[in-house]
C-alpha cells in the first residue's frame, strides 16, 4: 500500500524517504529519533536514527523494541 500512497505524495518509498519527509524537530519537522528495521539505511539530518529488529515476533523481541523506543524518547 505504501508503494502507491507515498509516491502520490511525492515521498520516496523507504525508511529514509519517510524520515526525511517528517524531518527533524530542530528543523521544524516532527522527529527527534527514528527507529528503523535492521538493514534499512535511513540517514535523516538532525535525527537520532537507530537500527534494530522491528518485528515483534516474540515477547522478548517486543520488549526490546519497546525498550529501544523508550530509550530513544530520552534523547
Amino acid at each position: 500500500m505504501a508503494d502507491r500512497c507515498l509516491p502520490a505524495l511525492g515521498i520516496e518509498v523507504s525508511a529514509e524517504g519517510v524520515g526525511r519527509h517528517y524531518g527533524s524537530r530542530a528543523a521544524a519537522g516532527l522527529l527527534d529519533a527514528w527507529l528503523v528495521h535492521t538493514g534499512d539505511r535511513a540517514p535523516v539530518p538532525g535525527v537520532d536514527v537507530r537500527e534494530l529488529p522491528l518485528l515483534m515476533s516474540s515477547p522478548e523481541a517486543t520488549t526490546a523494541l519497546a525498550r529501544a523506543a523508550l530509550d530513544a524518547a530520552h534523547v
